[in-house]
């Protein structure tokens, strides 16, 4: 195998330095992205208090309505996934989950163009959502989210929808986490299997009808429940980019080592080479 020349062992070292610092770089920011977004949710904390209380008021359960009883076998699967750079495997981990969800009758909604694209390449149709970003339009971005799954479900009668996301356990470990959005699950926390209709309707009055408060009340929840989600697939995002970083950065410091040796090496060869030859010539002259 031909002996690579001083001159190109330098460049390649040279190279892999500066790419090496630009990794290190890239690695603090997507840390420190993760805590600025740690420091940035949204505290729901208190409304999901008063969410609890509003649906353990009233068991609405003897109600017909898509948001409580399915209306059909059909199945909406909506993916949140990412459009930033290192983050491949994240976003093959959270559509693998979702097509595991698969039914018969499944559609797609994914937030992100290239968790999209590659479920078009498993030959599946979805409607895309751009990604997630963390400033403000995020709150803009589940108002359109929860719009359009709600239309599904209204016009092309969905029985069931369920959101697959990457769910942060700590700043190094993510997992993939489904959510049932719809039939809502607070209509189903902590009551009872049978229904005591005859006993609810003297304790309770309802001053609108149930429909109109089981439709207030699922909107309301989806709101709280979908930002809650966005800013955690955030969060797992920039802490899966560090992660895969710092493994790039730990190869690459090893990548700088071994061309430190080759160059230096050469280095070496080179002066001796030289040093023999001089030493020859002066031979020769005498």
């Amino acid at each position: 195998m031909a002996t690579k020349s001083l001159a190109k062992l330098k460049d390649e070292m040279v190279f892999n330095q500066g790419l090496t610092k630009l990794v290190d770089v890239m690695k603090g920011i997507a840390a420190a992205q993760y805590h600025v977004m740690e420091h940035k949710k949204v505290n729901l904390e208190k409304y999901a208090g008063a969410l609890e209380e509003l649906f353990g008021f009233y068991d609405f359960r003897n109600t017909d309505h898509p948001y409580l009883q399915p209306q059909s076998e059909k199945k909406l699967i909506c993916l949140v996934t990412t459009d930033s750079g290192f983050l491949g495997g994240l976003n093959m981990r959270v559509a693998n989950a979702g097509m595991a969800q698969e039914t018969a009758e499944s559609t797609y909604v994914v937030l992100g163009e290239r968790g999209a694209n590659y479920l078009r390449e498993m030959n599946r149709t979805c409607h895309a959502f751009p990604g997630i970003n963390p400033d403000e339009s995020r709150f803009d971005l589940g108002e359109n989210f929860i719009r359009h799954i709600l239309k599904e479900v209204w016009e092309q009668n969905i029985g069931r929808v369920i959101l697959v996301f990457p769910y942060p356990v700590s700043f190094t470990s993510q997992k993939i986490e489904i959510l049932n959005l719809l039939p809502c699950p607070m209509f189903y926390k902590d009551k009872p299997e049978t229904l005591d209709s005859v006993k609810q309707a003297k304790s309770v009055i309802l001053d609108s009808k149930p429909e109109g408060m089981i439709e207030y009340l699922t909107l309301f929840w989806l709101r709280c429940r979908i930002i809650e989600v966005f800013e955690d697939a955030k969060m797992a995002e920039y802490g899966a980019r560090t992660m895969h970083l710092e493994e790039s950065y730990t190869t690459l410091s090893k990548i700088d080592k071994q061309q430190k040796l080759q160059f230096f090496k050469a280095r070496r060869e080179k002066i001796d080479q030289s040093l023999r030859e001089t030493f020859c010539a002066k031979l020769v002259s005498r």
